[in-house]
């Protein structure tokens, strides 16, 4: 357990991470921090970034993208126009 004191900086109360758990937890400047109490303890979860679409789908393998025999015969089925 690392032991931290609670310090002024202008009108701020603030704590520091320590470096060896911002690493361990792949923390960096501007990383978000869920500041919750649990049973009279703060407690800081780091908050994981929301990819957009276009990260996700830069990341994924070419041959996701390929479209498959099941793909073509919903995109050439017959539409009702009362799908949902």
């Amino acid at each position: 357990m690392t032991a931290v004191a609670v310090r002024q900086s202008g009108g701020a109360n603030i704590v520091s991470i320590p470096k060896a758990i911002v690493k361990t937890l792949g923390l960096q400047v501007g990383s978000k921090l869920d500041l919750s109490i649990v049973d009279n303890r703060i407690v800081l979860t780091p908050i994981e970034d929301e990819q957009s679409l276009e990260e996700l789908l830069a990341n994924s393998p070419r041959e996701c993208f390929q479209v498959t025999d099941e793909d073509r015969e919903w995109i050439d089925a017959i539409h009702t126009d009362k799908e949902i």
